[in-house]
């Protein structure tokens, strides 16, 4: 799937990265095929992933030349860029992947290895006196999780939605504090919105802990991975010479975190430091290159990890026919997900819809209109017991917790999502439709009440990439009302003159990738994409469809109560898969 502009620009990329692989690494037999592989690592990168499958099942979209993979493979032996330890690529068994990308995965995956032996931390400290936790209500793999932070320096906790893992991760922080209650702990998630969820799931769980370290546990720091690293202009004032004072660090949301976050966290966090690493193995790889969490799940990396590799599985939410469609999607090809979702009745709690092609769809309008009309009332409300002349500094913390709060969480009862920005049911064209084909030259004709989207980190204001608010009051008095992360790790609303902000836009609809980390009541999903046809012979899935499987996946995943999925008719009318199960 080809998602927002960067593949548009991917095939210019491409073509210039293998003429200069050609110029300062001549092929020792030149051939066509090399480029075709260029072509498949690179898409990778722009997905995520560092490395290719070379097999039948993974055969790249638009290849030049038929025969993969054994022609390919040939080519790739024949031209010595396999050669030696200064070749480009690396192929181990049917794997290949750019050198560089490898060597750094590979230094990455050593690191967290040599930390997961480093048992010293806690285990000098428990003694016969230190009264076990109460692991009342938690099941089998939970109770394994809480248990391992005594003897693992790195645990591994994955899992969907539903499964339990903040209260795990509650869990396991009282029996490390219960421990050694002068351990000095972080919570950190890759995106603000998902260091404010994380911070608000651990805060509740705390509530129901009647024991001594609550009161340490309501302490514990929370922030994005960028400014606990002190990011700043492409460098990180945290690193070897200046780490981080931690002695346990949970890092929430893996998946979204890519190779190079990777290493600068390791760089920072002292050795003897343990870490939790929380995430969903089957939600979308991060955007920039290197996959990590995904990699950390695969069975020949898990082992290595023994006892803090822990997967939980029972689901402690009753989601209905929306948990089924999820765990479809995590468990058998992409064809039965489509099968079943066809098949689901009018009352189920995600539902499949039909509508004209080049068309924003009618309920999507319809509830759209209507959300943006109860914010607005909202935002009007808030106006009403604001100050008549509002500060001109660029930034207002206001104490009206619970208006402004109700504000941004009412943002959260509808969330609408596109595989993709620009193009067709993008990002863009749902933002044209609403606020006009300029939308984008003059924030000053945004409605109140509109959803926005912070698209570049500032710290200084407490925002990060990806972070949502929304508009308030107008004229000179219009201000961004946003939840933030103040440097003493304190979630705070807060209003912010539009004029301080580097990168805005609107988020009446966001792209899948940009919505990992939230959550809605509601999610409507516009799919454009074509929905290809699976035979029962060929059972295992194509790398385009692992890859539509995480992205339908991410979507779905991201709603509390209910989906929508939207499917132009043409496919309906010209697919044959959707031509069967419409039947």
């Amino acid at each position: 799937m080809n998602f927002d502009n960067k593949h548009k620009r991917s095939s210019k990329v491409k073509g210039a990265l293998f003429q200069t692989l050609l110029r300062r690494i001549p092929p020792k037999q030149a051939s066509s095929h090399l480029e075709d592989v260029v072509d498949a690592l690179m898409d990778s990168l722009f997905e995520g992933e560092v490395d290719i499958l070379m097999n039948k099942f993974s055969a790249p979209p638009n290849l030049r030349c038929k025969g993969w993979p054994e022609a390919h493979l040939e080519a790739l032996k024949a031209s010595g860029w396999l050669d030696g330890d200064t070749s480009p690529m690396v192929l181990i068994e049917n794997q290949l992947s750019w050198r560089r990308w490898h060597e750094e995965m590979e230094e990455v995956i050593k690191n967290l290895k040599v930390r997961a032996k480093n048992t010293k931390l806690l285990v000098a400290s428990i003694s016969p006196k230190t009264d076990p936790i109460n692991l009342q209500g938690l099941n089998t793999e939970q109770k394994l999780a809480v248990e391992a932070i005594i003897h693992q320096g790195v645990l591994l906790l994955s899992g969907g939605p539903g499964t339990g893992k903040t209260s795990t991760v509650v869990k396991i922080l009282q029996r490390a504090l219960e421990i050694k209650p002068t351990l000095k702990v972080g919570l950190a998630a890759p995106t603000g919105k998902a260091a404010a969820r994380l911070q608000a799931s651990v805060q509740k769980g705390i509530q129901k802990i009647q024991t001594l370290p609550s009161q340490s546990l309501s302490e514990i720091p929370c922030s994005t991975l960028h400014r606990w690293l002190g990011a700043s202009h492409g460098s990180y004032k945290k690193n070897k010479n200046n780490p981080l004072n931690l002695d346990l660090l949970v890092v929430d949301e893996m998946s979204m975190v890519d190779i190079a976050l990777m290493k600068a966290l390791l760089e920072a966090l002292p050795h003897q430091s343990q870490l939790v690493l929380v995430g969903d193995p089957n939600q979308l790889p991060p955007i920039n290159s290197g996959a990590i969490w995904h990699r950390l799940q695969k069975n020949d990396t898990r082992i290595y990890f023994d006892e803090g590799a822990i997967h939980l599985k029972k689901t402690y939410r009753n989601r209905g026919d929306l948990a089924s469609l999820s765990n479809l999607l995590c468990q058998k090809e992409l064809y039965s997900f489509w099968d079943k979702l066809f098949k689901t009745s009018k009352t189920a709690n995600i539902k499949a819809h039909q509508c004209k092609e080049r068309l924003i769809p009618n309920l999507l309008t319809t509830q759209l209109r209507d959300h943006l009309r109860d914010l607005e009332e909202l935002t009007q409300q808030l106006l009403k017991i604001l100050p008549e002349n509002l500060s001109p500094s660029s930034t207002t913390d206001i104490t009206i917790g619970a208006e402004a709060e109700l504000i941004l969480s009412s943002i959260e009862n509808l969330m609408v999502l596109c595989p993709k920005k620009l193009g067709f049911w993008g990002v863009d064209e749902v933002h044209k439709s609403f606020l006009g084909p300029s939308f984008k030259d003059n924030m000053t004709d945004w409605p109140q009440g509109t959803p926005v989207m912070c698209s570049e980190n500032q710290s200084e204001l407490g925002l990060a990439n990806g972070d949502i608010g929304i508009v308030i009051g107008e004229g000179n008095q219009r201000r961004l009302l946003f939840r933030v992360l103040t440097e003493s790790q304190k979630l705070v609303t807060r209003l912010i003159n539009p004029a301080r902000l580097k990168a805005i836009e609107p988020a009446l609809a966001i792209t899948i990738h940009k919505a990992q980390g939230s959550e809605a009541d509601e999610v409507i999903v516009l799919w454009p994409e074509e929905i290809s046809e699976a035979t029962k012979e060929n059972k295992l899935s194509t790398k385009q469809d692992l890859y539509d499987k995480r992205m339908l996946y991410t979507a779905i995943t991201r709603a509390r109560d209910s989906v929508d999925i939207f499917i132009p008719s043409v496919q309906v009318r010209n697919n044959p898969v959707i031509s069967k199960l419409n039947g």
